[in-house]
């Protein structure tokens, strides 16, 4: 489809030279197709910056999934939802460029924010205390992005090579424990 093409043009673009030195003419060129095309499927840069943006479809659906396990096994279920996302390469691609732009693009980064705190802890949250659901959300967060960049973004030695299982097995006991344990 020439839309996905310009699409996974764009987001190698604006990850590696970000939003001021990508234009719609090296993202054609890129995409090898007519400039007029790029304009036509996202009507400008910021609508293809926008669009370049956006999570797949399965993300918020493994969130969603995720939120609603029984509280015994929501670590587990987050940890598991967010590997088999990065394990799907259409959607590894699409979160690794939404990472790489937002680590220095300043609308990317709120975008990214915006993501995390609106949707992503607010559904991982949800049924938690009010007076410790953000921090909880917040470690929550910190370990889910430290684990996709050391292990789908830098592809880190050891946690780039461990099977999915095993991290599983590692990584969801601590998600739990932030999530339901007592925090003092």
């Amino acid at each position: 489809m020439i839309a996905e093409r310009i699409l996974a043009a764009a987001r190698a673009s604006f990850s590696a030279q970000g939003y001021a030195t990508t234009t719609l003419r090296s993202v054609a060129r890129a995409a090898e197709v007519d400039p007029s095309l790029v304009s036509y499927y996202f009507k400008s840069k910021k609508g293809l910056f926008e669009a370049a943006l956006a999570p797949p479809d399965s993300f918020m659906e493994g969130v969603h999934k995720a939120a609603i396990a029984p509280p015994h096994e929501r670590g587990t279920a987050i940890v598991t939802a967010m590997l088999g996302l990065w394990d799907d390469p259409a959607a590894a691609a699409v979160l690794r460029s939404i990472i790489l732009t937002a680590s220095h693009e300043a609308s990317a980064l709120e975008r990214l924010r915006s993501l995390f705190s609106d949707q992503v802890l607010t559904a991982v949250a949800h049924s938690l205390s009010s007076t410790e659901r953000d921090c909880r959300a917040g470690l929550v967060a910190s370990q889910m992005v430290g684990l996709a960049m050391t292990r789908y973004v830098w592809r880190f030695g050891p946690m780039a090579e461990l099977p999915s299982d095993r991290v599983v097995e590692l990584i969801a006991p601590t998600i739990q424990r932030y999530l339901f344990d007592p925090l003092d």
